[in-house]
């Protein structure tokens, strides 16, 4: 049986289109990495003394965070920039959300947004954003130093990537749940909803405060 000539000529033309986009998909990757805001970076193991790390770096009202700050309190963490196009103000909302719907016991929590852009946000800047979420919400900031050094430690990634004649920011997009001694206890990734925080925070307050509950009724008898 002969093969049209045509056939031969079109199965051709696919394979070299396909050969084409293959090469021109493997070009763009480089510069889609260095342009791309992050999507992929997670956050790393936290370090036992992390807590720690917190103290010294100001609160956007101007107060030193200090020991006794959050002292009692569960931390619900997010790191993130003023600046950032999505993933912050979409985490941000979220977090309002179970603030809002845990009624009185958000008094035991705790919602922290600290900056991995210290160069331009200001307290004044971290206080008008994180109020216009929730005024609950605690902005910190530090000197560069001190971001490094507290990002490290929860094991944050982020990097600057150029855009236009400024630039934003590549970060985990991981918002941490921390218990009042400072322990990692929950992990929320960028794609938890308002209700997945909401779950998650509502069952380790439950169980937390079931197991103090326990302590006190054995140290008693």
């Amino acid at each position: 049986m002969k093969r049209n000539p045509q056939d031969h000529i079109t199965l051709r033309a696919r394979l070299l289109a396909v050969g084409l986009g293959l090469v021109l998909l493997l070009a763009a990757l480089p510069v889609a990495y260095l342009l791309w805001p992050a999507r992929v970076p997670v956050a790393g193991p936290v370090d036992s003394g992390a807590l720690a790390t917190l103290y010294g770096l100001q609160q956007h009202d101007g107060q030193q965070v200090t020991r006794n700050s959050y002292q009692g309190r569960w931390l619900l963490v997010f790191f993130g920039f003023t600046h950032c196009p999505d993933i912050c103000p979409t985490t941000l909302s979220s977090m309002a959300g179970v603030l809002k719907r845990l009624g009185d016991d958000a008094a035991l929590l705790q919602p922290l947004f600290i900056t991995l852009d210290p160069e331009r946000d200001t307290p004044e800047q971290l206080a008008a954003y994180v109020s216009f979420f929730d005024e609950r919400i605690v902005g910190l900031t530090g000197t560069i130093g001190q971001i490094q050094g507290v990002a490290d430690a929860y094991g944050i990634y982020f990097r600057k990537v150029p855009s236009n004649d400024s630039y934003l920011l590549d970060h985990s997009s991981t918002a941490l749940l921390l218990g009042p001694d400072g322990q990692l206890l929950e992990r929320f990734s960028q794609q938890a909803t308002a209700d997945d925080m909401l779950a998650g925070i509502v069952r380790v307050l439950g169980r937390d405060r079931g197991a103090e509950a326990d302590s006190m009724r054995s140290t008693e008898q």
